[in-house]
């Protein structure tokens, strides 16, 4: 494998890759491995026809729910896409047999894997390979005529040991150029699988391998197919072919095609353990023994024993073609059959028995084939009563196998009635009473035992939950939380579902003293619920009303982007490490359904980040609805609108602060031509997650529920704020941005407990907002000064007049929050004295 494809990380990054979105619309059993062109046109009628078939079964059980027949109505519903039995649909064209649709009522997408020499399908709602195809089972692909957007495959599978049947699985895609891709990519992926398959096993034949001779039989089967196969099992040793005479009796087959594809089967099976030890022609052996023969002698020597052997096996092709009919035709040679294979088998046999079936002992040695043939054709000439053993017993019953008398077994009945008369007749019986109480007993042992199994897969439920959250949780945290911390933290969280407004400022406090790690995922939800009470979003801004699992349910334009940023995300992290493992999985599923619910955004790098953050603090449903709470109520989805609107006017805020608070460290980045786009963009976007320890992320997400969008400033200033120094210290564009990009966050623990201790301390809101003010000036004057206009001098007075305004608006709100200040400032005075007047 490695000498095929020297590059293994690039192999294994380019399979990785081949991932897709689908919807398994159901499966259909085809009566040939080949496809026809409206093969997939015919199974999505199929399936719509038994759709509606099932809908209205159910109406008839809503309208007659006092019916008889409406437990036997119920189990002909299917419940699951792959498991529930469905009614055989007849086909005009013949080429469909027993249709089974998928479950439209539950979430059937599907992730569509194309890997190396297999096709898998990975349901991420069970976080499971459901189906799982090897190149070499899959005969045939093809994409539909009227439904464009549905594609499929015809796979053998394997109904019993020996019997198998064609299959065709149907599957749907978000668009047409998506089922083309996918089609390109089976068909590159067959054509790579058979290039590997073919340099990597070069198998060698000469004219003496058993595959060889195998391969030879199956081209000379066309009408006469039986005296073939006799002639080809004439060639065998005497113990193979009583070992596969054997195994095809016991498998009893019904007629001569299922017993010729039964020998075929199990000379398939024989040569390809013969093939593993055959030594190909002109090659000399491993290992010699002492008393091996010569290479020259035995190779020439060997060659022609065979050919005088099958010589001789030739003339026994008539009297085994014999035996194959007579064993199959009557039950009685089956048993005589059967007798003198067991006789073969050992080393003395009886004479007796021997002269009851009419076999004549002869002094040289007879084969087991000939005495097979004496023993069914002898009987076939005599009578039926003179069949019978001169003893009276059916011919049909086995023989001993030692010259000794078979033991005469007792009847049992006999020996029932001996005892009844015997002296144990006085032993007690058990009446009806006692029968009950143990059949009572034994129900209420049964109940225990499913009761106890319940409460063990409870208790493995439980435990691997326990054990998932400790993988999540597996980062270390910046400071700690002491104890009374946690308890205050209990009591607020009690008033998490009743929605109870609580103080601000009290819980402000709480959170600068820490957050307890297992409790946080509860406490961003109660920070939420506490926002959501106090600023209510109009209706126009509101997120549509579709919950989790129907978003689920459908297919996203966006999975080409989800699925390369899968592995992107976290890649160190134990939950998210594994390929298409259960964190992979997830975090799909919920960047899938942000990008149903959110058309306008849809999916953009850096959400993976933000949501990857939040699966590792609570479940898939709760991850959901936090990230709404996100990206609407807080406002974080402005920065992931297509024009990047919102992420410019971020890069000013940042650029203005360092300005107006760090002028030295704004002018050596701006001598050195470093805009905060090429280092603080990623901080933006992943909200420090994709750069920074989880444990510091982790902090500032405490603080974005609670203040919203400004936290990212607070934490960036102060980020470069503590660095400035060094920042300076660095006199090339290379070095800076390096130093930016991985010094920065590698800090110690103490250095980020200072930085959080920081962020809890500024407050830029006012400045925030006169620099998105200002942003906006700047750009009016911009596309004036671009675009000027030719009407004359009235619109530009016009447009002086309204930048000034704009200035004018700005300097009163400013005013206007210094006002507030004063008047809080003011009512806390009030209260002071108000307390001290009645304390006097």
């Amino acid at each position: 494998k490695e000498d095929a494809k020297p590059s293994k990380d690039s192999e294994d990054a380019f399979y990785d890759s081949q991932k897709f979105e689908v919807l398994y619309c159901g499966k259909v059993t085809v009566a040939h491995k080949k496809a026809p062109s409206t093969l997939i046109d015919d199974c999505i009628e199929k399936f719509s026809l038994h759709e509606r078939q099932r809908l209205k079964l159910l109406n008839e059980q809503r309208n007659n729910e006092s019916s008889l027949d409406l437990p036997l109505c119920e189990g002909n519903v299917p419940a699951s896409p792959l498991d529930s039995p469905f009614e055989e649909l007849d086909s005009p064209n013949n080429t469909a047999g027993h249709v089974q649709p998928s479950d439209s009522e539950k979430n059937r997408t599907m992730l569509f894997q194309v890997g190396r020499f297999e096709v898998n399908l990975i349901s991420p709602d069970t976080k499971s390979v459901v189906l799982e195809k090897n190149f070499k089972d899959i005969s045939s692909c093809s994409q539909g005529i009227k439904h464009v957007d549905h594609f499929g495959f015809i796979c053998r599978e394997s109904v019993e040991p020996g019997l198998s049947q064609y299959v065709c699985y149907v599957f749907q895609c978000a668009s047409e150029s998506l089922v083309d891709e996918v089609m390109l990519t089976l068909k590159q992926a067959f054509s790579t699988a058979a290039a590997l398959q073919n340099a990597k096993t070069q198998i060698k034949l000469c004219e003496a391998c058993p595959m060889h001779s195998l391969h030879k039989l199956c081209e000379r089967i066309e009408g006469s197919t039986k005296l073939v196969i006799q002639r080809h099992l004439s060639s065998l040793t005497d113990n193979e072919q009583a070992d596969i005479f054997e195994r095809v009796q016991k498998m009893k087959p019904d007629n001569d095609q299922e017993e010729n594809e039964l020998v075929i089967l199990h000379l398939r099976q024989l040569c390809e353990t013969k093939q593993k030890a055959h030594i190909h022609i002109g090659e000399a052996p491993l290992t010699v023994s002492n008393n091996a023969i010569p290479e020259s002698t035995a190779s020439g020597g060997r060659f022609k024993l065979d050919v005088l052997k099958n010589k001789a096996k030739k003339s026994l092709t008539s009297s085994l073609e014999n035996i194959f009919s007579r064993v199959r035709l009557t039950t009685h040679c089956q048993q005589l059959s059967q007798i003198s294979l067991t006789k073969r088998t050992s080393n003395i046999c009886s004479s007796e028995s021997l002269n009851a079936v009419g076999a004549t002992l002869t002094p040289r040695r007879i084969s087991w084939r000939r005495r097979i043939f004496l023993q069914v054709a002898s009987p076939m000439n005599k009578s039926p009563s003179k069949m019978q053993h001169p003893d009276g017993h059916d011919g049909g019953e086995l023989l001993p196998l030692s010259p000794l008398a078979p033991p005469v077994e007792e009847d049992p009945l006999v020996l029932v009635l001996q005892n009844e008369d015997g002296p144990d007749k006085t032993e007690e019986r058990k009446n009806s009473e006692e029968l009950q109480s143990l059949w009572r007993k034994a129900i209420h042992q049964q109940i225990l035992l499913l009761r106890m199994e319940k409460e063990n897969q409870k208790l493995e439920a439980s435990r691997d939950e326990l054990q998932s959250r400790k993988v999540k949780l597996d980062y270390d945290e910046v400071g700690t939380c002491q104890k009374d911390v946690v308890n205050v933290w209990d009591k607020k969280l009690l008033n998490c579902r009743a929605k109870i407004r609580c103080d601000m400022e009290d819980i402000h406090s709480t959170l600068k003293e820490g957050v307890p790690k297992s409790r946080r995922g509860e406490i961003w939800q109660f920070l939420a619920v506490q926002h959501r009470v106090r600023h209510r979003l109009p209706n126009k801004q509101q997120p549509p009303d579709v919950s989790y699992k129907e978003l689920l349910k459908q297919l996203t334009a966006q999975q080409h982007a989800i699925l390369v940023d899968l592995g992107r995300t976290f890649p160190t992290h134990p939950y998210f490490s594994t390929h298409l493992g259960a964190g992979q999985l997830s975090l799909f599923n919920l960047l899938k359904a942000y990008s149903l619910l959110d058309k306008e955004v849809g999916y953009c790098q850096g959400i993976s980040f933000v949501a990857g953050v939040l699966l590792l603090h609570m479940s898939e449903e709760q991850a959901f609805e936090m990230l709404k709470f996100l990206m609407y109520d807080l406002g974080f989805r402005k920065q992931y609108r297509p024009d990047m609107m919102s992420l410019q006017i971020q890069m000013y805020q940042l650029s203005r602060l360092l300005h107006d608070y760090h002028r030295d460290l704004y002018n050596h980045l701006e001598e050195n031509e470093i805009s905060p786009s090429l280092y603080a963009a990623p901080w933006f976007l992943t909200l420090f997650a994709s750069q920074f320890p989880l444990g510091f992320v982790a902090r500032v997400f405490d603080i974005i529920f609670l203040q919203g969008t400004e936290v990212i400033f607070k934490v960036a200033l102060s980020l470069l704020s503590s660095q400035e120094t060094s920042v300076m210290g660095c006199e090339s564009f290379e070095n800076i941005v390096d130093f930016l990009k991985t010094t920065i966050p590698d800090m110690t623990q103490p250095q980020m407990e200072k930085i959080i201790t920081q962020v809890f301390e500024m407050d830029i809101s006012k400045q925030l907002h006169a620099y998105e003010v200002e942003y906006h000036v700047l750009q009016d004057e911009l596309q004036e000064n671009v675009n000027p206009c030719d009407e004359g001098e009235p619109l530009e007075k016009l447009e002086r007049a309204n930048s000034h305004l704009k200035r004018q608006n700005m300097d009163l709100l400013e005013k206007l929050q210094v006002n507030d200040l004063r008047l809080e400032t003011h009512g806390e005075k009030d209260q002071v004295l108000i307390t001290l007047v009645f304390m006097g």
